[in-house]
């Protein structure tokens, strides 16, 4: 084979890997989440009990100990402010030795233009940090496939009660939609950047990229590269 034909063939498996990183829509968004352990209707209510000794550092929580929660979303850090969602999972104390859960839960966005899309998040959350950094690792809807990471504040405390201040960066992919850059603004779609602790009432921060069917892309790329490699062979 002529150095030149591996060179094409080289940039044609280029071309069929390049559209899935060009067609990926940068978003952010910020909202409060608020987990109510106490009063008559808790949001996060604890399920398994473990035989660990209870850590002062998370209100009594032990190793072990495991809490399902239906959290609500909101757009500023107060509880009574516009609902934007709701984080559903669990959390749970999963280190020995210090104030550490394992947090793994879906993000429900019920207003806007994303309403009806989820995001499933999971990671480590050391709540004696100032920030914590969780990996986005799927979603649904306008966030299918998607990727990213939330930076996960403590915004307030009351007992065990807490409000969480999230900003989430995502990228996703979806064949047939657009996340228009001039879309009406919603209260998940970005805004109150990183520790400002403000609502939400700017745009996706990074904007969007049109998103196109790749199958096609990949189909038309492939064809001239080839027709290329026939020329040379």
């Amino acid at each position: 084979m002529a150095p030149h034909s591996a060179v094409l063939l080289s940039l044609l498996a280029l071309a069929l890997a390049a559209p899935l990183g060009v067609l990926a829509a940068d978003t952010h968004l910020h909202f409060f989440l608020h987990d109510q352990v106490s009063g008559s209707n808790p949001t996060a209510v604890q399920i398994i009990k473990g035989p660990g000794s209870a850590s002062n550092a998370l209100g009594g929580m032990a190793f072990g100990d495991t809490t399902v929660i239906d959290d609500a979303l909101t757009e500023d850090p107060s509880a009574t402010s516009a609902a934007v969602g709701r984080a559903q999972g669990y959390y749970m104390m999963s280190s020995q030795s210090g104030a550490v859960l394992m947090v793994c839960v879906n993000l429900l966005l019920t207003a806007g233009d994303y309403n009806g899309s989820t995001l499933a998040v999971i990671g480590r959350d050391d709540i004696m940090a100032t920030t914590r950094e969780l990996s986005v690792v799927g979603g649904t809807g306008k966030f299918r496939m998607a990727t990213g990471y939330v930076m996960w504040r403590t915004n307030s405390s009351s007992g065990p009660d807490v409000t969480v201040e999230l900003d989430v960066y995502v990228a996703a992919l979806n064949g047939s939609s657009t996340i228009a850059a001039d879309a009406p603004v919603s209260p998940i779609d970005g805004g109150g950047g990183a520790g400002t602790g403000g609502g939400s009432s700017g745009k996706s921060s990074s904007g969007a990229a049109a998103l196109l069917p790749y199958g096609w892309a990949n189909a038309v790329v492939a064809a001239v590269l080839v027709a290329l490699a026939g020329c040379v062979w």
